[in-house]
């Protein structure tokens, strides 16, 4: 599910970061003609607001134009202005909708194994679409969005939760080139989490991501994208350590590049990514700091993608691509008598799938192949499991559409928590929860969309998850379910609201969960 705010269909996140962007914003923003399809095997981060709602990505149609509304890694509406590029962008977007919902602010693969969705045809532009300001080939779209939001459990505990009303403001602004070749854009968004009872929960975090294109000739471009953000890792995380007075924060970059090829019977891509992240040190309770270095680390991701156009718009693929995840520095020993460790590890996957382009009843990816974790040291053993997923688009009426996706994905973990030992901040004997040296994360989601009024959305997503830890001996199953509506009330103006309750249980004690959120909320776009 591209730390915790972007939500799909609501602005908050649930208790753990999750691949999403901004409230009603997406680092993504406005693809207009011209614009970079940002790679869709590129995984992006997002801000998140997990303490406010959990992600799941639900696509909304307000008037045939996209509003796609993402939760945290994982949450925010997209809106795809007039001109835009929607079966590409849709599909894009559903791709962020497969990230782990806890996963955001674990370091991951840049690149996911999807093929690049070839332009189409664009859609009339909405009356209600945001027309944005005119700057010179570029066009600014700013946007900004106000939240209140209930949290039954803000930290993410199984015993005596603690809730509160959380308000959230998430300025944001696309600018998004209009030349007749090529593109070059930017985006931005913030994001302010202010707690009534709870101040020192309170959270700011922010990103900035660049994007361009080149095309090489009619049918085949050069693309790059790089993003730096700050955020903050949600209670209730895998990695978020225990017995802190405050969210973990983190700085986080990301880049991509690559050559796409198509419009010929034979097509193919090749896809270079990289995703960095560097812990803070968490404020312990009572006193103190708790260092969190040893999750630093790189990921640095190659796909190569090769397509054959079977019949018109379908299209069998390969896929192949691997990783290699670097911890930045060697994790103490947690407990007497246990060695260091820095569990680096590579990542291996090929897959064949079929793509059926976004011009029919059922469109979007499929696709079956083999996954392969293998850790640079031999004493830590290795992982394999078929690999599967795909996202697929069932526009079931012009006003109706229901959106199934799932993925699988090595993420970090947290090497040398447990136990802790005396002298690092802890009490002697503490027990810190830990993710082990990287977790498989297996996500699936289910999102209906319902379009009742020409500006009225309804929107219900349920979303499951399992993650299954290496080097330790933890299993965890989380469920998220959402109910929102997005009222449109004019081309400026917008108001929403959503309920959403998340669980999360987990085979260490002490580690299971449950939360809900009630949020409104109201946004202006230009």
């Amino acid at each position: 599910m591209c730390s915790s705010i972007g939500i799909f269909t609501a602005f908050f996140a649930g208790p753990t970061s999750v691949g999403r962007r901004f409230c009603g914003i997406s680092t993504r923003g406005v693809l207009r003609r011209g614009s970079p399809e940002p790679s869709s095997c590129v995984a992006r981060r997002h801000i998140q607001t997990s303490n406010l709602r959990r992600p799941i990505i639900a696509s909304e149609r307000v008037d045939w134009t996209r509003v796609e509304v993402a939760p945290d890694r994982r949450a925010c509406p997209d809106i795809l202005a007039g001109g835009l590029n929607s079966g590409f962008a849709t599909f894009c977007l559903l791709i962020v909708s497969l990230l782990p919902l806890d996963a955001a602010a674990q370091i991951t693969e840049a690149l996911l194994p999807y093929p690049v969705a070839p332009r189409t045809p664009q859609e009339r532009p909405s009356e209600l679409a945001p027309i944005g300001l005119r700057l010179g080939d570029f066009f600014w779209f700013p946007r900004a969005e106000l939240d209140e939001a209930y949290n039954s459990n803000i930290f993410a505990t199984n015993t005596k939760p603690t809730y509160d009303f959380i308000t959230a403001l998430t300025p944001s602004f696309d600018l998004v080139s209009n030349f007749p070749r090529n593109s070059l854009n930017l985006r931005a968004a913030s994001l302010f989490q202010v707690y009534a009872d709870h101040p020192a929960q309170n959270t700011q975090d922010g990103l900035v991501t660049a994007d361009g294109t080149l095309d090489v000739t009619a049918g085949s471009y050069l693309y790059g994208t790089a993003q730096a953000a700050h955020q903050h890792i949600s209670y209730g995380s895998p990695n978020s350590p225990g017995n802190i007075a405050q969210p973990v924060t983190y700085w986080d970059y990301a880049a991509t590049a690559g050559y796409v090829q198509q419009g010929r019977r034979f097509s193919y891509s090749v896809d270079i990514g990289v995703t960095a992240a560097q812990y803070n040190s968490a404020q312990l309770v009572g006193g103190g700091v708790l260092p969190q270095s040893t999750q630093d680390g790189t990921a640095s991701s190659a796909a190569v993608t090769g397509s054959y156009e079977i019949i018109p718009d379908y299209l069998g693929y390969i896929r192949v691509g691997g990783s290699l995840f670097d911890y930045w520095h060697t994790a103490p020993a947690p407990a007497a008598g246990v060695p260091e460790t820095r569990p680096n590890f590579s990542t291996y996957r090929a897959d064949v799938g079929l793509q059926i382009l976004p011009r029919h009843l059922i469109s979007g990816a499929a696709y079956v192949g083999y996954l392969v974790q293998n850790f640079a040291s031999s004493g830590l053993g290795s992982t394999s499991t078929p690999d599967y997923g795909g996202q697929l688009v069932w526009s079931i009426t012009p006003l109706t559409t229901i959106t199934l996706s799932g993925l699988l994905t090595f993420n970090t973990g947290t090497p040398g928590v447990g136990v802790a030992s005396a002298g690092i901040g802890v009490p002697s004997g503490t027990f810190l929860p830990s993710a082990g040296n990287s977790y498989l994360a297996k996500v699936f989601t289910a999102t209906a969309s319902h379009q009742l009024l020409r500006n009225l959305q309804l929107i219900l997503t349920a979303s499951y998850e399992n993650d299954s830890y290496q080097g330790i001996t933890r299993t965890d199953n989380v469920f998220f379910v959402d109910a929102g509506v997005r009222y449109q009330m004019n081309r400026n103006l917008f108001l929403g609201s959503d309920f959403s309750h998340y669980e999360r249980t987990s085979t260490v004690s002490g580690l299971s969960f449950n939360q809900s959120i009630l949020t409104l909320r109201v946004g202006t776009q230009f």
